[in-house]
């Protein structure tokens, strides 16, 4: 089992700065990811995810230890970026 948290939104730095920035759905904040590796995970999390994603192929993927990556993309509101940490999850 694996997560995908939020652990940067750049739209949120215009808070009052424009009339609407971006806000993740608070359904997409946390995602519990039944996945037994962490190759199907991210693929698990980008479908998910879809509804939010500006262009799936400018998604950026970087490996930070061997069961725990960053994954990056624009949002489909404004564009800005909005990354994500998976890592193995333990109950």
């Amino acid at each position: 089992m694996y997560t995908a948290k939020l652990i940067e939104n750049k739209s949120e730095r215009l808070i009052g700065k424009v009339d609407r920035p971006f806000f993740v759905p608070i359904q997409l904040i946390e995602l519990k990811l039944n996945a037994n590796s962490i190759e199907s995970a991210v693929n698990l999390a980008k479908r998910k995810l879809d509804p939010i994603i500006n262009n799936p192929a400018n998604l950026r993927i970087e490996q930070q230890t061997h069961e725990t990556l960053q994954f990056s993309f624009r949002n489909s509101q404004d564009g800005l970026k909005v990354t994500y940490q998976l890592e193995e999850y333990y109950e």
